[in-house]
């Protein structure tokens, strides 16, 4: 009876994390990966799980995760790289579900890793058991030259509602999102959530790239008024990543920074 019992929470377990895992408005895929490789995907509650893609789609991937048997649409992939040395989350015997911070002491075959915990104890635990332990770096497409919006007044394309953006104001470029396009205009709405109406002369496409210098807030700037030079190391739909001229390093949603 308490066999039966174990069985059901299993099952009743594995269908949670199944439906968890499930996305079903997945971010358009910033990297290009094939059937087979080895990935972190991003799913629904929050966390990164080890898995392989199983399918590749113009504007997402499923991914089947080492801790289910589904196949299920991804949010976002990020290269794997768990090896000895790396940090990570995984469960602990006799401690629940409950996810613990250690590193990988040795790994093995069938994604079997020597995990010591933070907590002092060493166990041996299987990638199915494991989570990423923050957020992976998600490398942008790499372009061979700068670009730079043009300046206010030139030519430009035309623009749909949802097209991400960059709009001119006050001398700067910050990022944006056109939420109706007008007679002789358009509604923007800029990432920091001011809504304006701008005319086409005034936007330029989303140009940020791997390699764009740009201007950014630090989270180590209490004030959080000043801009520091940067320089983008990676970007997705919401997210960039940047390195500032001491070399540090830091990540955070687009509104947060400008370009000239």
């Amino acid at each position: 009876m308490k066999t039966d019992s174990m069985t059901f929470s299993r099952f009743l377990k594995a269908i949670a994390i199944i439906c968890a895992l499930s996305y079903t408005l997945p971010a358009l895929a910033l990297s290009s990966w094939s059937k087979g490789d080895r990935v972190f995907g991003l799913a629904g509650n929050g966390k990164w799980y080890p898995g392989r893609i199983t399918g590749s789609y113009s504007t997402y991937y499923k991914v089947k995760y080492d801790i289910n048997n589904s196949s299920v649409n991804a949010k976002k992939v990020a290269q794997y790289t768990w090896e000895t040395g790396s940090k990570l989350q995984c469960t602990i015997k006799g401690a629940g579900n409950t996810y613990f911070r250690g590193k990988i002491l040795s790994t093995h075959e069938y994604n079997i890793f020597q995990i010591k915990f933070d907590r002092g104890n060493v166990q041996y635990r299987r990638s199915s058991d494991c989570i990423y332990d923050g957020t992976p770096y998600i490398p942008a497409p790499k372009i061979t030259q700068q670009y730079s919006p043009p300046p206010p007044g030139g030519s430009s394309h035309k623009f749909n509602a949802g097209d991400a953006i960059l709009a001119y104001h006050t001398g700067y470029w910050y990022p944006a999102t056109i939420t109706a396009v007008r007679v002789r205009d358009y509604a923007i709405k800029f990432n920091g959530g001011l809504e304006s109406n701008y005319n086409e002369s005034h936007l330029s496409r989303m140009v940020w790239r791997q390699g764009s210098r740009i201007l950014c807030k630090s989270k180590t700037d209490s004030t959080n008024k000043k801009y520091y030079t940067a320089t983008v190391e990676a970007i997705n739909n919401s997210d960039i990543w940047v390195i500032y001229s001491n070399n540090a390093r830091e990540s955070m949603v687009h509104g947060k920074c400008r370009s000239k």
